[in-house]
């Protein structure tokens, strides 16, 4: 047996903690620190100018297992490891997502949720579906309800081989004995250091001993989030929801000001739903229906996308399009997620040749000449993506978010959960998540996964990655090398990133935009199997972004 990856980085020490104490009123101060976080988001990612380094490795790989692409390397190394265990895709997502809850609760705490599509070839079980496990407001308002330790454990149960507690053992010991912290949480430290520095008990686990924000290679250790981890794997995953660690996890959030209640943990449950749905060849894409509308999104842009058949001037035909999707989505999309029409109607090729009405090639449509208002939509850009896939024709591509970078700021006394604020028409939560498939349910072929982040830009970027792959055979490598260019209608400016030799500016600027560069343009990680999976899954080839840290690792040779 084989297997391939990148290391992860070294390690140092950092100091441990003491939690504090505050009221209501103090909880609910916080969230305006992750409201100055949602709006700079863009701005912070200019602060390089450059373009995006490389950090990862296309891989394909004769007698392929499965693998494994998230955007933390620790995570992806133990969903590596699973499969060599002998689990499947839904084990190794499981046991990803367990280890990003404690090396990367920016996005994948405890204390949030997410969403997954699901595709399964096994004889006469074929079927594709979406997992939904979004943090939804507790009945109090403020905060979110910890949804991904359920998540998790629904996929782990309906298509899961391995047993529950080998799933979440490797969190509960790296929280215990630490992990060094990654070039990605670092990034996240770095841009919500704000918030962080503004609550003791965040302060106490993201800084060092000097006061100095934590670093990559410092050491990150969380014993009461492991003691968290260790009741979830001994006792299950209810036992958050309706036992003794649920009731803690009310007391210590209420003692913070935060209205979470034993009824809304005990009130939660999971939803297996049908996807939408898009023919795309002689497969279907499938994505999460609304709330999680970045699904339609992603449908329309690949709708736009398949009718214009290619364009000359790829950087222009992008900004336009972006721009009239994001004003578009202005329409139809309420604060919550959810939409004022049904999906099938926004997806519809009527709807989207209405929206590119009036589109000319190469040339920049001013955002005040559209003719429906290009409105600012606030939005939470910060989510993690994690792709598995196996032989068996197993995949899972899922996205889990925190409702804003480091959620609400604030930490569950004695449990290490950081919270989740509750979706809002503020920018927080979680519609523009759009984890994707492409398969075939008559016969069970697997062809594409991936998940994106990084709001309305990420998610797009996503849907021109696939069209590049599956419509203008360019090689996934090549494809997820290329620059990126979003306009989001308001401001009326397109914005760029630099990929090697790719810069986009000139033919922008040619063609009439204001202009500018930005260090990133959402991150997407993805795996694609040209002939398909479970029949030919040597094919498969996997990806990490370069634009973030993440990494793709795979098991061969079983």
């Amino acid at each position: 047996m084989s297997v391939r990856h990148h290391s992860p980085s070294g390690k140092a020490v950092a100091t441990p903690h003491r939690p504090g104490r505050r009221g209501r009123s103090a909880f609910k101060g916080r969230l305006g620190g992750t409201l100055s976080l949602i709006a700079a988001f863009l701005a912070v990612a200019s602060c390089s100018r450059g373009g995006a380094q490389y950090a990862g490795e296309l891989y394909s790989v004769d007698n392929f297992y499965g693998g494994v692409v998230a955007d933390e390397p620790r995570a992806a190394l133990v969903g590596r490891e699973v499969l060599n265990a002998g689990g499947n895709a839904a084990d190794a997502m499981a046991a990803t997502y367990f280890v990003m809850s404690a090396t990367m609760p920016s996005t994948a705490g405890l204390g949030g949720g997410g969403i997954c599509v699901v595709h399964r070839a096994e004889e006469d079980k074929i079927a594709s579906e979406v997992l939904d496990f979004l943090p939804r407001a507790a009945a109090g308002g403020l905060v979110a309800v910890p949804a991904s330790a359920r998540g998790m454990a629904a996929l782990s149960a309906r298509y899961g081989k391995l047993p529950w507690a080998q799933l979440v053992a490797p969190a509960e010991t790296i929280a215990q004995t630490g992990e060094a912290t990654s070039r990605a949480l670092a990034r996240d430290v770095a841009l919500g250091e704000k918030k962080l520095r503004a609550d003791p008990q965040m302060a106490a686990l993201f800084t060092r001993a000097d006061g100095s924000m934590l670093g990559e290679g410092d050491n990150l250790r969380q014993p009461e989030l492991a003691g968290v981890l260790g009741q979830i794997r001994a006792k299950g995953p209810n036992e958050l929801y309706s036992g003794v660690l649920g009731q803690q996890l009310v007391a210590s959030a209420q003692a913070i000001g935060a209205p979470l209640t034993i009824e809304d943990l005990r009130g939660f449950k999971v939803r297996f739903e049908k996807p939408l749905a898009i023919q795309w060849g002689d497969q279907n894409v499938y994505l999460p229906q609304p709330p999680a509308s970045g699904g339609v999104s992603v449908a329309q842009m690949l709708k736009v996308l398949d009718a214009a058949g290619g364009d000359k001037n790829r950087p222009a035909f992008l900004a336009d399009a972006s721009m009239r999707l994001t004003a578009d989505r202005a329409q139809w999309m309420q604060p919550n997620g959810d939409v004022n029409q049904p999906a099938d109607a926004l997806v519809s090729d009527q709807h989207v040749a209405k929206v590119m009405q009036g589109h000319q090639d190469g040339r920049a449509t001013p955002a005040a000449s559209l003719p429906f208002p290009a409105q600012r939509v606030p939005e939470n850009p910060y989510a993690a993506s994690v792709v598995a896939i196996d032989a068996e024709g197993l995949g899972v591509a899922c996205n889990f978010t925190m409702n804003a970078l480091f959620g609400a700021g604030r930490i569950a006394q004695n449990t290490g959960i950081i919270l989740a604020p509750a979706p809002s028409d503020r920018g927080f939560g979680f519609t523009a998540m759009a984890p994707m498939i492409w398969a075939n349910d008559n016969n069970g072929e697997l062809y594409y996964a991936s998940a994106a982040s990084g709001g309305m830009a990420g998610i797009l970027a996503q849907a021109e990655l696939f069209y590049a792959v599956t419509e203008e055979r360019i090689p996934l490598e090549a494809a997820m090398a290329r620059a990126r260019v979003y306009h989001g209608a308001d401001p009326d400016v397109a914005y760029f990133d630099v990929s090697g030799d790719d810069n986009p500016s000139g033919a922008l600027s040619g063609a009439g935009y204001q202009i500018e560069q930005r260090e990133t343009l959402g991150r997407v990680n993805a795996i694609f199997c040209p002939r398909g999976t479970p029949s030919d899954a040597d094919s498969c080839q996997l990806r990490n972004d370069y634009r973030g840290n993440g990494l793709a690792t795979l098991v061969s040779g079983k």
